[in-house]
């Protein structure tokens, strides 16, 4: 199954809770929401950027497509998502080296 490197970007176009204790209710739902994920094994890792944007980045595990954009999309409004679909190394390496010898024996 496929492993995906995705950025993630938090809305702040949406208003703000209203008030400091639903903010603080609403960041304890995020935490948990992350822990669940990782703990199922769709995340494998995530992290925050120490910018304070309220923005990182993170890895899949080894999840299908459809159980990725359920997870996803339990997210919104409040995050989006930008996705890669990565290849591990060695592999990425021997497809490099495959397409080489490709184009070395049309030449």
């Amino acid at each position: 199954m496929p492993v995906y490197f995705g950025l993630y970007r938090v809305n702040f176009n949406i208003p703000p809770p209203p008030t400091p204790q639903d903010a603080v209710r609403m960041y304890e739902a995020f935490a948990a929401l992350i822990r669940s994920q990782m703990q199922v094994g769709i995340l494998k890792e995530a992290h925050g950027f120490v910018d304070s944007s309220g923005n990182g980045y993170f890895i899949t595990g080894d999840v299908s497509d459809e159980v990725l954009y359920e997870a996803l999309a339990m997210w919104a409004p409040f995050v989006s998502f930008e996705l890669h679909r990565t290849i591990p190394y060695p592999k990425a390496i021997d497809l490099v080296v495959s397409a080489a010898k490709k184009v070395a024996e049309q030449r």
